[in-house]
């Protein structure tokens, strides 16, 4: 597949996805479909870099890193906070969806990209790849609690939850450039902007109505 077919592509499910979360009749047929679109996502993403072995290891590393960091956050509340999901997300494996261990290894490529990008210092891209890492969960954490996507067991967002997020972070981004530098391309960086769009739209819409009483 062409480069500017994947870019076109992921602009027209996330343009969509976006525009459902405000039509009530469309958003309930939508939300069931984050997994997919996770995937579709990362699927594209890993086809951009054509399945390269050590970036494609790299990911898996970090997929099992993600979901063991969810297990111990769900179940012992030591990373994170207390919190568990809902049904949106689809399958779960020991209460945590399998998509979420995809997309910790999603967010690691496309933030060390971008981290590339910004330094030829290795230590300075992990330590770059895990503050965009950070910045984007806290735009995440408000817009995922509203469309249901896991629950705060209090309520409230805990300031150790971004805390644990930089940390776990710097992790997953150690293990990919451990193995293999990632240079930014067009569909990673198209989709590191979709996401981030998507999410802080909903994050302003949600500061404008007055709706972040978990913080």
């Amino acid at each position: 597949m062409k480069e500017s077919t994947r870019v076109l592509i992921l602009v027209v499910l996330y343009s969509v996805g976006l525009i459902a979360m405000y039509v009530p009749a469309l958003k309930p047929w939508c939300l069931p479909l984050t997994p997919l679109n996770l995937l579709i996502s990362f699927l594209f993403l890993l086809q951009a870099y054509q399945w390269e072995k050590q970036l494609v290891l790299s990911a898996l590393y970090v997929f099992i890193l993600g979901m063991a960091a969810e297990w111990i956050g769900v179940h012992a509340g030591w990373l994170f906070g207390s919190y568990h999901y809902a049904s949106h997300l689809g399958l779960k494996a020991g209460g945590v969806p399998l998509i979420i261990g995809v997309n910790w290894a999603m967010l690691t490529l496309l933030a060390a990209g971008v981290s590339t990008a910004l330094s030829k210092n290795k230590g300075l891209r992990i330590l770059f790849g895990a503050l965009l890492m950070t910045a984007m969960d806290y735009f995440m954490e408000p817009v995922a609690i509203n469309h249901q996507f896991w629950i705060w067991d209090n309520g409230k967002i805990p300031l150790f939850n971004y805390v644990s997020w930089f940390f776990v972070s710097l992790l997953t981004q150690w293990v990919v450039f451990k193995r293999k530098d990632v240079p930014l391309n067009n569909t990673a960086l198209a989709l590191f902007i979709l996401i981030n769009l998507f999410f802080t739209v909903q994050f302003f819409v949600l500061c404008f109505g007055g709706d972040l009483s978990f913080y």
